[in-house]
């Protein structure tokens, strides 16, 4: 079963949690906070201007935030499968990204290192004044924050 729901593009919504257990959620041209969730499944979130966190168990979760209002912590997750995050240029954020079996990349001025002891790699950085927190983490799988 499909759920479509349409909802009028210049008003500030609080999707609190948008949910599936078994299939994929997309979202795409809305404004707000958004906090969109799949157990076996794919998370995909496009277009979208506001504070946004997405997460998967198993499935790849994939963020395109055209514009970041109001203040807030993001977080996108996924335990097998790959996390992408496209975010304004002028991200204003503490960045924390991590992997502990695939790759990283990001075109923001972080860098990215290997663990020491153990598998894995991770970065972490501040973007501007780092008025919020964003979080991108996987176990099994690739993370990007891209432009």
């Amino acid at each position: 079963v499909n759920f479509e729901v349409k909802v009028p593009q210049n008003i500030n919504y609080n999707f609190d949690r948008i949910s599936s257990i078994s299939g994929n959620v997309s979202i795409a041209g809305i404004k707000g906070r958004i906090r969109a969730e799949s157990i076996s499944g794919g998370v995909d979130v496009k277009g979208v201007s506001g504070i946004v966190s997405a997460s998967s168990v198993s499935g790849s979760v994939n963020v395109e935030i055209s514009r970041i209002e109001e203040s807030g912590d993001m977080k996108f997750t996924s335990v097998s499968g790959n996390v992408t995050v496209k975010a304004p240029a002028n991200l204003d954020a503490d960045v924390e990204m991590s992997s502990v079996s695939g790759s990283l990349k990001t075109d923001f001025p972080i860098e990215v290192q290997e663990r020491r002891y153990g598998p894995g790699r991770s970065a972490h950085g501040r973007l501007g004044s780092g008025a919020r927190s964003m979080r991108i983490t996987t176990v099994s799988g690739r993370v990007a924050l891209i432009r």
